[in-house]
């Protein structure tokens, strides 16, 4: 998996590619905590993700909280067809925002 990561102000912007296995969400989990306090809005471009765990998804649940607890939001853009339907298999795609 690789990350890209920008703060612009209130605004995270992550690039996630390629599978957001176990290992990986762990990793992606740990670099979330450093997220600084300014930050209230993620926007999540995963055009090139083609996987996504269950450990994945508690990322992206615990994306959504924080955003939510800090007025803010969080949003998942470029969905490949393939991370779309195990979105749609969780019952994710009715709490998050999908661009």
């Amino acid at each position: 998996m690789e990350i890209t990561w920008e703060v612009k102000g209130e605004d995270l912007f992550l690039g996630i590619d390629g599978k957001l296995d176990t290992m990986s969400a762990m990793d992606l989990d740990d670099r979330l905590n450093d997220i600084p306090d300014e930050v209230k809005n993620i926007y999540f471009d995963l055009h090139g993700l083609v996987y996504i765990a269950s450990a994945g998804l508690r990322v992206l649940y615990w994306a959504q909280d924080y955003t939510e607890q800090k007025g803010g939001i969080a949003v998942l853009r470029n969905v490949s067809p393939e991370v779309m339907e195990i979105l749609k298999i969780t019952g994710f795609k009715d709490f998050i925002k999908i661009e």
